[in-house]
């Protein structure tokens, strides 16, 4: 039963303008919680920052 939400959740899709990636456990988690669910801490960062910043220097060396 399990297994099966699991695989059901995993394909709803989610706007990456809403993640965030905890700075201390490297999870993801919805942007408005004010501290990361998995471990409590409080550093996190944007993840659409992150990826802003990689394909901004794949697209730099065209």
């Amino acid at each position: 039963m399990i297994s099966t939400v699991v695989r059901s959740l995993s394909r709803v899709p989610i706007p990456l303008r809403t993640l965030a990636v905890c700075v201390a456990c490297e999870e993801c988690f919805e942007l408005g919680e004010p501290t990361c669910p998995s471990c409590g801490s409080d550093e996190y960062v944007p993840l659409l920052h992150l990826l802003e910043g990689r394909i901004l220097n794949l697209t730099g060396r065209n």
